[in-house]
């Protein structure tokens, strides 16, 4: 095997760049999503979540963001391995560790269903429960900002050889094509 493209995301494009775009994305998405929800729900009456649980949903969304990444490897036969973590002593993370290296089309559905699994149901309960669109906005706009680097990265699985094999390592995503 060759190695066709090694991607490390943050070393190419700068941790801050991407820490500035990704709110940034995120701001830009909740003005661009509020504005014709506020137009669909004009005289819906607003119900205002307590502070604890927007904080919960808070700290509970890039769990689930990270097990969205998770559910598509389940229905292959490779093996993963998820591993909690504490950033700043507070802040529960997951980790998630491939054991094996993910063909092309699996790699690009790992990278697309935090999309599919969060933001679109985020999204589609802001249409249909009309009284909570302002937070379900909120925290689509900060899901959307969080898979920004899941986008670049998808780009890049995209643009692959067809017959390409994906690993990851520690920082990196190695994309690997078979040698002639």
């Amino acid at each position: 095997m060759t190695c066709w493209k090694t991607l490390n995301i943050s070393k190419e494009y700068g941790q801050h760049r991407l820490t500035i775009l990704s709110i940034f994305l995120g701001i830009i998405s909740f003005i661009v999503l509020y504005i014709p929800f506020s137009i669909l729900h004009q005289n819906a009456p607003l119900h205002d979540p307590a502070l604890w649980q927007v904080m919960l949903g808070l700290l509970i969304l890039p769990i689930l963001h990270k097990l969205a990444h998770a559910f598509p490897i389940t229905f292959t036969s490779k093996e993963f391995k998820l591993k909690w973590y504490f950033k700043y002593r507070y802040i529960p993370l997951l980790k998630l560790k491939v054991r094996s290296s993910l063909s092309k089309r699996t790699s690009i559905i790992m990278m697309l269903a935090p999309t599919v699994v969060i933001t679109i149901p985020l999204l589609i309960g802001a249409t249909v429960f009309p009284m909570f669109y302002p937070i379900l906005i909120v925290f689509a706009s900060i899901h959307i900002g969080i898979s920004l680097t899941d986008w670049l990265i998808l780009s890049f699985f995209v643009k692959a050889p067809k017959k390409c094999i994906v690993e990851k390592t520690k920082n990196n995503y190695d994309i690997l094509v078979q040698s002639p």
